[in-house]
Parts: C-alpha cells; structure tokens; sequence
C-alpha cells in the first residue's frame, strides 16, 4: 500500500535568531511610527517626547537592517523571517527618515 505510505522530510535548516530579532524590531519601530503619528496629528502638537520615541525607534530600525543583512547571509536557515524582517525593518526606516526630511525642510 503504496498510498498510505508516510515521507518525512529531514533537513537540517533551522530558524535565524537574528531574523526574528529584525521582524520584531522592524515591527516594534512600525508599530511605533503609527502611534507617534497619530498622536502627533491627534494632539496637532510637536512634542519632544514624539520625537524622542522617534529617535529610538528609528534605532530600533537601524539595528533591525543589520540584523536582517546578517541573518540574510546566514546559511541552513529558512528564508521567511530574514527576508520579513529586513523588509520590515528598511519600511519602518524609509518612514522615520521621511519624517526627518520633512522635518528639515520645514524649518
């Protein structure tokens, strides 16, 4: 009975740690331009604590790029979460560095 025979798959990928690491930070920068955005447009106020929240998440964001590029290079590894986090991350950095270029211009 050929049919009801079970295949196993073996392999020997495992998921990045360092992949993870970049989707939770890209998502944590994300989720915290869309608040301080928000914020910002509720209050109509340009307060530096937004933008204190900004300049870390925009580290967050930073830190979350270099993470993806490493885990990206790493070999036997699935390739979902590196590539989600990375793009996740370059998202939430484009964001933070479109409202600084905003912010420049506008002074």
């Amino acid at each position: 009975m050929a049919i009801f025979e079970k295949r196993y798959v073996f392999t020997s990928n495992r998921h990045s740690k360092k992949g993870m690491m970049a989707f939770v930070f890209g998502m944590i920068s994300l989720i915290s331009f869309f608040l301080a955005a928000g914020i910002s447009i509720a209050e109509e106020a340009k307060t530096a604590r937004m933008g204190g929240a900004g300049f870390f998440a925009a580290i967050f964001a930073f830190v979350g790029v270099i993470l993806g590029l490493m885990a990206l290079q790493e070999s036997d590894v699935f390739p979902l979460l590196p590539r989600l986090g990375f793009a996740v991350s370059v998202i939430a950095f484009l964001l933070w560095a479109g409202v600084v270029y905003v912010g420049i211009l506008w002074l």
